[in-house]
């Protein structure tokens, strides 16, 4: 019987050493096999190892999708080494020992090297950036570096760039793969290009670890033979199957690190040196400048665009306010809104029955597209329900329904809305959760209305709303507002507060709505100077025509 010591890498999961003494060991997917590899791309006898004349062997059983040694494929038994790795599948079986005796020196080596010399190499890359020009040689690469330069300054896309530099890479250096890797939104890194040549196969993987030197710390890295430092021999696929030369550096420019390029080779194809690590540390400098350039234009493209959606989504949406006048004599209604943002969540409607006036002033809960969406559905809601001559309160309960219906974002809408018989003056209103309104009378005086209170619409699907009724005897006003007038901020933080609102009406109050509007706002923009606009304002004002009967 022969000892072997195997290390199982599988995918997903941790690896596993076993020692086997056997003659003979079949990798595959059925139960029976000694090694069961659970992969629907192995055959159930996939490859077999087995013993010989004191040596260790592996064979692929003519399975479906082939079996690879250190990369290249078996086509018939080839004579194992320590440090070999056998693919089955998305499996990796190492070769740790055999018999107990110390495996030989990779045979893929060029010539011996130190055992030093099999280390991973980790410098800050700013120190190797700064050492581009000095070793011999050094005239000839930096004009190879100002052909990079002159290349990547050229009009492209991000794709094509990327492309680009692999290209510059593979003919520089002379890689058998590369790599660019990207960190997305969330900070993780995803690979955005990469090149292959024609003797390469299998996937292409970066070690966390190494990633993490690479893009965390800035360190420009050279592994000399991935399969002989102890360093990455627990990382996660640093054991790439027939690669061991592996060159990184970071994409960094003076705003952070955008990424790492990273290029492969097999030490029998192409040994990397410290000169192509400075070399690729160059390239990489350079790519970053233009890879955030072009993020940087990208950006302000799609900041335009979104710009020019906003700007339609105003449009439209104060498109939809009102601002005609009733044309009657016996009732004057004026309003006016003024979003915090391009597109807001205020509203204000007004519409005649017949003698009557329906009206209401509502504030979304939160700002933005889906303020706006909410706004503009509750807007429409209520000049359809208010034509359906039912009672203040039906109506108030209707509406709640239809906001609160499929509200998974839990969006609310504080309202006061009500309504006015022109021709007698009786007043309705109905307040859910709202700032209370104002009555202004001819006489100039001003007063708070306790509109009785319910909740906001769209928290509950069954709400009452109670009905508060007054007079608006001729002459007579009704102020309405949302709480972006009493929330305005003066410079020092002060805010503007129902004490401001009072004031100004106490003021205009027998003014016509238009003027009490307009007033309310140059008031505001008074109190507030250079302070921005934190909130929404909207305004409505009725006054019952002095005709009135």
């Amino acid at each position: 019987m022969a000892v072997l010591e195997l290390r199982i890498e599988v995918a997903g999961a941790s690896p596993l050493s076993r020692t086997f003494d056997a003659e003979s060991l079949v990798i595959g997917r059925k139960a029976g096999a000694d090694i069961v590899v659970d992969d629907a791309s192995v055959s159930r006898r996939h490859a077999r190892l087995f013993a010989k004349e004191g040596a260790w062997f592996v064979e692929d059983l003519h399975s479906r999708n082939g079996s690879r040694l250190n990369g290249q494929p078996i086509s018939e038994p080839v004579r194992l080494k320590g440090g070999d790795i056998v693919r089955v599948g998305d499996t990796l079986v190492r070769m740790v020992s055999a018999g107990g005796e110390a495996p030989p020196a990779p045979a893929t080596m060029a010539a011996p090297v130190s055992d030093e010399a099999l280390f991973t190499v980790l410098k800050p890359a700013s120190e190797l950036l700064g050492r581009a020009g000095e070793e011999v040689g050094a005239a000839s690469r930096l004009r190879l570096l100002n052909e990079v330069h002159r290349a990547l300054a050229a009009p492209v896309s991000r794709e094509d760039l990327l492309q680009l530099i692999l290209d510059r890479a593979f003919a520089v250096l002379e890689p058998e793969d590369a790599a660019v890797f990207l960190k997305g939104a969330n900070g993780e890194l995803h690979r955005a290009a990469e090149r292959r040549s024609s003797r390469s196969s299998g996937a292409l993987l970066v070690s966390r670890r190494l990633a993490e030197e690479v893009t965390t710390k800035g360190a420009a890295a050279l592994v000399l033979d991935a399969q002989a430092d102890e360093r990455f021999a627990s990382a996660e696929s640093v054991i790439l199957s027939g690669v061991r030369s592996i060159l990184a550096a970071p994409l960094s420019d003076g705003e952070g690190c955008l990424g790492m390029i990273a290029l492969y080779s097999n030490v029998a194809a192409r040994r990397f040196s410290e000169q192509d690590l400075e070399l690729l540390v160059s390239l990489g400098s350079a790519a970053a400048l233009r890879i955030r350039n072009i993020a940087l234009v990208e950006q302000e493209a799609e900041r335009r665009v979104v710009d020019r959606e906003l700007a339609l989504a105003r449009d439209i949406q104060m498109g939809m306010l009102r601002r005609q006048p009733l044309g009657r004599s016996d009732v004057d209604v004026a309003a006016r809104q003024e979003p915090a943002r391009q597109v807001g969540g205020d509203f204000y409607e007004y519409l005649m029955d017949g003698d009557r006036l329906w009206f209401i002033v509502a504030d979304v809960s939160g700002k933005g597209m889906a303020a706006a969406l909410t706004m503009a559905m509750s807007q429409t809601l209520f000049r359809a329900i208010a034509t359906l001559r039912l009672p203040l309160d039906e109506v108030m309960a209707r509406l709640n329904r239809e906001v609160a219906r499929d509200n998974e974002r839990g969006m609310f809408v504080t309202a006061l809305a009500g309504c006015l018989d022109v021709a007698t003056g009786r007043l309705e209103l109905a307040n859910a959760g709202h700032n209370l309104p104002y009555l202004l009378r001819r006489n100039g005086t001003v007063d708070l209305v306790a509109a009785r209170n319910a909740l906001a619409l769209g928290v509950l699907d069954k709400v009452t709303f109670p009905v508060t009724e007054l007079l608006l005897e001729p002459g007579n006003g009704l102020f309405l507002y949302t709480d972006g007038v009493c929330d305005a901020l003066d410079p020092k933080g002060a805010a503007f507060g129902t004490s401001g609102i009072e004031r100004h009406l106490r003021g205009t109050a027998s003014r016509p709505a238009g003027e009490i509007v307009d007033g309310v706002f140059e008031a505001v923009a008074a109190f507030a100077g250079e302070a921005p606009q934190e909130d929404d304002i909207t305004v409505l004002a009725i006054r019952r025509g002095p005709g009135a009967s």
